[in-house]
């Protein structure tokens, strides 16, 4: 269960790939809450069944609208302050999970997903709350803190995406009978064999145009760079509200023909074959696809130590990791990198190695073993 099946986020994203492979051996659906446009941008397996609840596309039917509800506040308690939850959305998720056959196992994407899952799922479904963030900027909102107090304990289990947020988690809840498991996103695809040396005076980056990304950060880090590197260009792929905000930061540092704003693409590996290094800036994250992806084309990486992700991901083997927020920093490990040929080929060697981890083989078994491994008993509403 998902808000969005059509996002164009890491969330979309790494939930349509998961059941895209889980329908090779299983019965599997996609329950997406919202509908606002036509189709997807990740490709779905006809294998699995979409199921959108309630349309929010122009024209829709009234009936699949519910506009007399889409103004009245959710009935979910504690509810956690998001305008896309509404009376409306109550209605249609409530009916989507009283259907759901026994021996359901019902993986929740989003907090206030966790919440109506629990308070919703008839008992002979088993829940898994998938966390998509880290525990720091779910714990630094306290109205997200008392939401996932009174939500966990109530799930079958809880997965989270690195080592440091299962840590955090359990102390956080020593008490909560509920397990907590990483298991890692993985890689779209495999690793593809190594290339021609990369030549391209290009840094890449992708994401949401959006404050957690970063990248005026990284607009600032590279005005830096260009006063040495003039010759190099960093090509920003991705959509969203702070596009004109951002252009106007580019123009602001004379960079406008330097650093490049492509947009959306729906190819995203021919947006890192173009490049020679891969460069992240975010503010924090869940554990970045862009980055696995990227190191396993071949791609030095250089990032900063954001929470949570990046720490578990960026070795000196095959990038360079940046203290969170250091500008400055990023600007000399990317010029570092700029001047050097050799490193740069030397982690990219590596980090297409360490992305063999990722592959869906290793992730997929993890996501079976741990399906199969749940407690069939435990109910979820005691």
């Amino acid at each position: 269960m998902i808000l969005s099946a059509a996002g164009t986020g890491g969330v979309a994203r790494a939930t349509i790939n998961l059941a895209n492979r889980l329908c090779e051996q299983d019965d599997v659906e996609i329950i997406s809450v919202l509908r606002r446009r036509e189709g997807t941008h990740f490709p779905v397996d006809p294998r699995v069944r979409l199921t959108w609840l309630l349309d929010e596309r122009e024209g829709a039917p009234r009936r699949r609208r519910l506009p007399h509800l889409a103004g009245r506040p959710s009935r979910l308690r504690p509810t956690v302050a998001e305008r896309a939850m509404s009376a409306a959305t109550d209605r249609v998720i409530e009916r989507a999970l009283a259907r759901l056959r026994p021996g359901t196992v019902l993986i929740s994407t989003r907090p206030s997903l966790h919440l109506a899952a629990a308070t919703w799922a008839p008992a002979h479904v088993r829940i898994v709350g998938q966390d998509h963030l880290n525990f720091p900027t779910r714990f630094a909102n306290p109205r997200m803190q008392a939401l996932l107090r009174h939500t966990l304990p109530r799930l079958d289990s809880w997965v989270v995406l690195t080592e440091a947020d299962a840590w955090d988690y359990r102390a956080a809840f020593p008490e909560m009978t509920t397990p907590i498991t990483v298991i890692r996103n993985a890689l779209p695809w495999d690793p593809p064999p190594p290339g021609p040396e990369r030549t391209a005076r290009v840094a890449v980056a992708a994401g949401r145009l959006a404050p957690e990304k970063g990248f005026d950060r990284l607009v600032d880090a590279w005005a830096r760079v260009a006063e040495v590197h003039p010759d190099w260009c960093l090509h920003i792929h991705g959509s969203g509200d702070l596009r004109d905000r951002l252009q106007q930061r580019i123009d602001a540092h004379g960079l406008t023909d330097r650093v490049l704003l492509r947009g959306y693409t729906a190819d995203i590996r021919a947006a890192y074959d173009e490049a020679s290094m891969y460069v992240m800036s975010s503010r924090h994250e869940g554990l970045p696809m862009v980055l696995l992806e990227a190191m396993s084309t071949g791609l030095p990486l250089v990032s900063f130590d954001c929470p949570r992700g990046p720490g578990e991901i960026v070795t000196p083997e095959n990038g360079i990791l940046v203290p969170d927020g250091d500008v400055p920093g990023l600007a000399a490990a990317i010029t570092r990198l700029i001047g050097d040929p050799d490193l740069r080929r030397r982690l990219g060697e590596q980090g297409r190695r360490d992305a063999l981890a990722y592959r869906w083989e290793a992730i997929l078994a993890d996501w079976r073993a741990h399906l199969d491994g749940l407690d069939r008993s435990r109910l979820v509403h005691g």
